[in-house]
């Protein structure tokens, strides 16, 4: 796990603002201010009853003398101090845990209460901070028993929540790295010159730069290649299917489909079995991700682990996350500034569709109270002047077969969009500039050919969608803003790249 934002987790000059962290007795001369910017940092542990013991035994050594063994106070740190505060008061809920993170991590000033960085890990901190939790009756949610597993810590980016992850597929740092390999191996093909990583390469933010995807015998798909970047957080899977929803069970589309043909495996499922069982290091990933399975190499096992790759793969360090999480003024320039203020105005409706802490509203995470799943009607196209669409490219109406679906595909995240070029669920827009001359038009228009029509007049068009004026500066800078959210951490980041040498790649 990546060592926390220095920025953040350091001294409160640099911060917007501030809020304030009870953690002291309720006296003005004692009441600590941790700045606002702490309330992104969420806990990037997937919790089990280890975590809570540990959390325990790191209060009593630490914490208790001060605190009391139950949590409620009245000793003071220093003599002559303030009495410590009673932590299992109510209004300490008011607070996120990742401000209590910050006070733990920083202490408190002159009160006698440490910074506790030099003496517990990130880890255990955060284990802290679970404890300090359950003092005040809060219930976590918590994997218990054998449900538990190895405890897996997440490398959340500030300002990211911890992603959803199936109780029967919990990730561990084994089957994610036994993912990446089968990720990037063309064995996973029935010719074996495809692999996962075909369409999905880690320099163009696991897409790949084609209009339309091409599979394994160069059958042509009629969609683009989705990029994988914080797919972790998407409770939908595809552009246009609302049924798909678990990467565990999307895996097998592309291996076993046949229309398209992806991976080209359909009826193959035990010559693949056999092919990965021969590889010296498949046979030790495998055994590591499954301990204790008398044969771990079943295709459940290797979407399960394929899928925990995936997961892995968050992005969100780009300049403008250093601008926004670190008040960095210099991360971005001026025109990405002022185009910040137009993607997030009413006037050009951007945010509407593309907002939050991933630039898409269809999210779901730990602690989100309702999975938002949102598809939109851009007036792409507007065939024959009824709003329809190209087959078989008619959105969500393929599956529904309702009118009122047609056009519709899932908005998605615009995340490192500088790389992620060709546009829209088709490719047919190529780009930034192309893109926002669309959305600047209410819609586009084709002049001619099998697919003439106006899509500013789409019946089924989102009302988001509306069209606005802008200046050449203003096209620029917005430009501009779109272009600070590239995280090149990400797409060089050698934890997601290949791990096979060259010449043992699919042999």
């Amino acid at each position: 796990m990546r060592t926390f934002n220095a920025a953040l987790l350091g001294g409160a000059a640099c911060f917007i603002g501030t809020l304030s962290v009870a953690l002291v007795a309720q006296q003005p001369a004692h009441i600590h201010h941790a700045p606002a910017q702490s309330r992104m940092l969420a806990s990037p542990l997937d919790l089990a009853e280890s975590d809570l013991d540990a959390g325990k035994r790191a209060f009593a050594s630490r914490c208790s003398s001060c605190h009391g063994a139950d949590g409620k106070g009245g000793k003071p740190a220093k003599p002559g101090g303030a009495p410590a505060s009673d932590l299992t008061r109510a209004d300490l809920r008011t607070h996120a845990d990742g401000e209590l993170f910050w006070v733990i991590t920083n202490g408190i000033g002159d009160s006698g209460m440490p910074a506790f960085a030099p003496r517990l890990s990130d880890v255990e901190r955060w284990q802290l901070v679970a404890h300090l939790r359950t003092l005040g009756g809060v219930k976590l949610d918590v994997r218990t028993g054998t449900d538990a597993g190895p405890r897996y810590v997440w490398d959340l980016p500030p300002g990211f929540p911890r992603p959803r992850v199936p109780a029967d597929n919990p990730m561990t740092v084994e089957k994610i790295e036994l993912g990446r390999y089968l990720f990037y191996d063309t064995r996973m093909s029935i010719n074996q010159t495809t692999s996962c990583a075909t369409c999905h390469r880690q320099e163009l933010a696991f897409t790949d730069g084609k209009a339309r995807a091409v599979g394994a015998t160069e059958q042509i798909h009629p969609r683009s290649s989705m990029g994988l970047a914080n797919i972790a957080y998407s409770p939908v899977l595809t552009w246009a299917n609302p049924t798909q929803r678990k990467l565990e069970t999307q895996a097998l589309v592309p291996m076993f489909g046949e229309d398209p043909v992806e991976m080209g495996l359909s009826g193959m499922e035990s010559y693949l079995l056999a092919r990965l069982a021969m590889v010296p290091e498949y046979q030790k990933l495998f055994a590591a991700a499954y301990p204790g399975q008398e044969n771990p190499f079943s295709l459940a096992n290797i979407t399960r682990a394929i899928a925990s790759f995936e997961r892995s793969l968050l992005s969100g360090r780009s300049p403008y996350d250093r601008y926004r999480t670190s008040a960095d003024q210099s991360a971005i320039s001026e025109s990405a500034r002022r185009g910040e203020s137009l993607f997030f105005d009413e006037r050009t409706e951007c945010f509407h569709c593309h907002g939050g802490f991933n630039f898409t509203e269809t999210v779901d995470y730990v602690g989100k109270g309702f999975v938002e799943v949102e598809f939109h009607n851009t007036g792409l196209y507007n065939l024959g002047a009824a709003g329809a669409y190209p087959a078989p490219n008619t959105g969500v109406h393929a599956v529904s077969d309702d009118e009122e679906d047609m056009g519709r595909f899932k908005a998605p995240s615009l995340r490192n969009i500088a790389v992620t070029a060709p546009y829209m669920h088709d490719g047919s827009i190529v780009t930034i500039e192309d893109a926002i001359a669309h959305y600047e038009a209410g819609g586009r228009t084709i002049a001619s050919g099998p697919n003439k029509g106006v899509g500013a007049n789409n019946p089924h068009k989102s009302s988001f969608v509306k069209g606005f004026t802008l200046t050449p500066q203003e096209r620029a800078d917005l430009k501009a803003f779109l272009e600070s959210l590239t995280d090149r951490d990400f797409i060089t980041d050698e934890r997601f790249a290949d791990p096979w040498p060259s010449h043992q790649r699919g042999q």
